[in-house]
């Protein structure tokens, strides 16, 4: 059998939906939602590495042990700039689990002709980036006693 085109994937993968009404403009919709989903994703997963770095920059600049960043040491890293990183990056990746279920959730409903309401997912999401800020803060005020 010989190989199939790209064309002729895309084709077999694809949704085709007659375009009556809102029909394509409710889809690039979602679509535009689900990048968003992933800009959130990845602003997570940034400011989780940051945390990380500046934890080990402001251990580098006090001195320390006389372990800098070539040295390595993780034995030196507060546990609150390890958590709070590892825990930002996690919920980065979660962000990108829930907006691919979103995607796919909402295409198969709206081709039926529903419109998926998430209150209690963005509410969730919402807890969760709050939890992680608070923990940000508490963590902030802590070191500067």
């Amino acid at each position: 059998m010989p190989p199939m085109s790209m064309r002729a994937i895309t084709d077999k993968l694809s949704l085709r939906l007659e375009n009556k009404g809102s029909v394509a403009r409710d889809h690039l919709a979602n679509e535009r939602t689900y990048l968003a989903w992933i800009r959130t994703s990845l602003s997570l997963v940034t400011v989780g590495v940051a945390i990380r770095q500046l934890y080990r920059v402001s251990i580098d600049l006090g001195g320390g042990s006389g372990a800098g960043a070539a040295g390595g040491s993780e034995a030196q890293e507060p546990l609150a700039g390890r958590v709070l990183g590892f825990s930002f990056v996690a919920l980065g990746v979660v962000f990108v689990a829930v907006g691919l279920y979103r995607y796919f959730r909402s295409q198969r409903l709206m081709t039926r002709g529903e419109f998926p309401v998430s209150r209690a997912m963005v509410g969730a999401c919402a807890a969760a980036i709050l939890a992680l800020l608070v923990g940000l803060l508490v963590s902030m005020l802590a070191d500067q006693q």
